[in-house]
């Protein structure tokens, strides 16, 4: 028999799947007009947190052989979404970055997906929107305290 925590922690990670769901079937949202892997995708999301990276970086960072990150390097410099620098440090090594075009495709997902939340929240009243900051701000303090201490997270107590 479940507990009241397990049960409620069950409730919750149910809504989040069904607002996936949700999210999923909205099919005006930008993520439906790419043509990009999924691996595609990855690297230009690393790169837009990182602002650049060298192909080892991006190599461990994707957990793929660096003849991989190579291909789909290949493949979004031929779509202008990347590209190859030298490094001012090191001309050895060639530093893949985001092009105006590529940063334009990340941002145009980002506010997408600000703009549908934007609109959900605009149906809540001011009492619910309190209730789910307070709630958000909890889920934040968890995630980085389990990110600050790994073992917590494995204990089950952050």
């Amino acid at each position: 028999m479940r507990s009241d925590r397990e049960e409620l922690i069950a409730r919750i990670m149910a809504a989040q799947s069904e607002m996936q769901r949700m999210f999923i079937r909205d099919r005006s949202h930008p993520f439906f007009s790419l043509q990009l892997t999924v691996p595609q995708l990855r690297l230009l999301l690393l790169l837009s947190l990182e602002g650049g990276a060298g192909g080892q970086e991006l190599s461990r960072a994707m957990g793929v052989s660096l003849a991989t990150v190579t291909g789909i390097v290949d493949r979004l410099v031929a779509q202008d979404l990347v590209l190859r620098r030298e490094d001012p440090h090191d001309r050895r090594v060639r530093r893949v970055e985001l092009s105006p075009a590529g940063r334009q495709l990340v941002d145009r997902l980002a506010t997408a997906g600000i703009e549908g939340m934007q609109k959900l929240l605009d149906r809540l009243s001011l009492d619910d929107l309190r209730t789910l900051d307070r709630a958000n701000t909890l889920v934040i303090q968890a995630a980085a305290e389990s990110a600050a201490d790994p073992a917590l997270a494995e204990r089950g107590d952050a």
